[in-house]
C-alpha cells in the first residue's frame, strides 16, 4: 500500500528531499550544541543510525551509518530511496546510556542547501 501525504499525491514520500533539506534541520537546530542521535526506520525493517547525510538527490539518500555495535562509522556507501522510510527517530544523548550512537551531520563538501 502506497505512502500518501494529506493534501499530496500517491506515492508521495512523507520523508522526502524537502525534509531533510528543510525540517530536519529546523528539528534539531533548537538542540544545536547537544549530540543527537538521527535513525531511520525503512519499510524491510532495517534500522539504520545515521553517522552522515553524504548527498541528497530527488528520489534518495546516499549516507554512511555506524557500523555494528561500534561507534565507527561504516565506510560504506548507503543509497536509501525516499520511499522506504517510514519512520524517523531524533533523539538527544543521554551520558548515562553507555553505547548510545550519537551523532550525525550532513558532508561539508555536500552540504543541503534550503532550496528544497
Amino acid at each position: 500500500m502506497p505512502v500518501q501525504l494529506i493534501g499530496g499525491s500517491v506515492g508521495d514520500a512523507p520523508f522526502n528531499r524537502t525534509f531533510f533539506n528543510v525540517t530536519l534541520g529546523d528539528l534539531v537546530e533548537p538542540a544545536k550544541g547537544h549530540a543527537q542521535k538521527l535513525t531511520l526506520y525503512l519499510v524491510d525493517g532495517t534500522t539504520l543510525d545515521v553517522c552522515r547525510i553524504e548527498e541528497m538527490t530527488e528520489t534518495y539518500l546516499a549516507l554512511r551509518v555506524y557500523q555494528g555495535s561500534s561507534d565507527t562509522c561504516e565506510t560504506t556507501l548507503h543509497l536509501i530511496p525516499y520511499a522506504t522510510i517510514y519512520r524517523l527517530e531524533i533523539s538527544q544523548h543521554a551520558s548515562d546510556r553507555p553505547g548510545t550512537r550519537v551523532g550525525f551531520s550532513w558532508s561539508n563538501a555536500k552540504r543541503p542547501s534550503s532550496k528544497g
